[in-house]
């Protein structure tokens, strides 16, 4: 039952377009790059052996959960850093 007041609710909700735009910004962005895309930053990589972990994969990652309020920390590629796609 909760669930199928959760659905209703959002079905009912209203709607902003501010989502779309931004979504269809970022893959205009992503498709009309020049050169080769930009790398995933090393700490949100995932450091899952010994090798991985030496070369600094996910070196200096804050997980939300482990932190107290907002976690400052960068998701773009330095290349994009400061990008807003809701703007």
């Amino acid at each position: 039952v909760n669930l199928a007041q959760c659905v209703v609710y959002l079905a009912r909700a209203p709607k902003d377009v501010e989502v779309y735009q931004a979504y269809n910004k970022a893959k205009h962005s992503v498709r009309n790059h020049k050169g080769p895309l930009p790398s995933v930053p090393l700490h949100l990589r995932n450091a899952s052996n010994k090798v991985l972990k030496s070369l600094g994969y996910g070196k200096g990652y804050k997980y939300n959960p482990d932190c107290q309020g907002p976690v400052e920390q960068e998701y773009f590629p330095p290349e994009l850093k400061g990008t807003d796609f809701f703007v």
